[in-house]
């Protein structure tokens, strides 16, 4: 059964109408050129944004007919940045995602502040636990926000640009622990500019150009050099790591260099 619909959800006049389900356990990566649409999509989903038209149906429920609560618990969004100036440990901002399960100024309680731990750990914060958001670099907040979705323990998350900020070694890091959370489960739907990564770590993709669906479907089905030059204006090759065997992608500027977007069959 579908764990996420979207029936012809819009958000005019930068999203066109969108009717698509996802499966749990998938990671979907969310790509296109900038201006595609992608964080649109994500906040209307998570509502953010109030579609214009549609519904956005979780388990076959109206997430419209739900508590701002309820629906926390079923979907965990972290936005492309975090402010600079948040006025809370790293461990209180993680623990914020435990807000949806109990009482807003209630004491999280030994489950949930385990759940914190956990979360920490993953992202590799424990020693930066007790240190102010405003003192960490921009890839400590970013891994502080995937570690705040984590403890929200909820099944979908929508992750907005997730690895922008961070080097290369935690952008190999959380889309592996991204590919875990979906092999056990969960629902991610994670905007990318790094084609190479889409390719390597998601399972399916949802391709987006000037805010209209082009694309959605298995990796292997959607992922062409075809594709890939009509909506990003450039020329790619794809061939296998000869080391760890796992696809690689070459590009480079089109001879025709008509830009993103612009040749895409939507």
């Amino acid at each position: 059964m579908p764990m996420l619909q979207l029936d012809c959800v819009a958000f005019d006049p930068v999203l066109a109408s969108v009717t698509i389900s996802f499966e749990p356990g998938r990671l979907v990566g969310v790509i296109g050129p900038n201006g595609a649409g992608k964080s649109t999509l994500l906040k209307t989903i998570a509502g953010l944004l109030a579609a214009t038209s549609g519904r956005v149906l979780v388990d076959h429920v109206d997430l419209r007919t739900v508590s701002s609560k309820l629906r926390a618990q079923k979907l965990a969004y972290l936005p492309q940045t975090l402010a600079e100036d948040i006025p809370y440990t790293v461990r209180e901002f993680v623990e914020m995602g435990r807000f949806s399960h109990q009482s807003m100024w209630s004491e999280v309680p030994k489950t949930g502040k385990a759940r914190v731990e956990d979360a920490l750990a993953e992202m590799g914060l424990t020693t930066f636990a007790d240190r102010p958001m405003y003192q960490v670099s921009g890839g400590e907040r970013q891994r502080a926000g995937i570690a705040r979705c984590l403890a929200q323990e909820s099944p979908i998350l929508l992750l907005d640009e997730p690895i922008s900020n961070l080097d290369i070694f935690y952008q190999l890091d959380i889309m592996g622990k991204l590919s875990e959370l979906a092999a056990r489960g969960h629902l991610l739907l994670v905007a990318i500019h790094h084609l190479e990564f889409a390719l390597r770590f998601c399972d399916d993709l949802l391709v987006l150009t000037n805010g209209k669906l082009v694309a959605f479907g298995p990796v292997e089905d959607v992922f062409t050099e075809d594709l890939i030059h009509e909506v990003f204006g450039i020329d790619a090759a794809m061939f296998t790591d000869p080391i760890r065997h796992y696809p690689r992608l070459s590009v480079a500027l089109s001879e025709q260099k008509h830009g993103p977007g612009k040749a895409a069959r939507v």
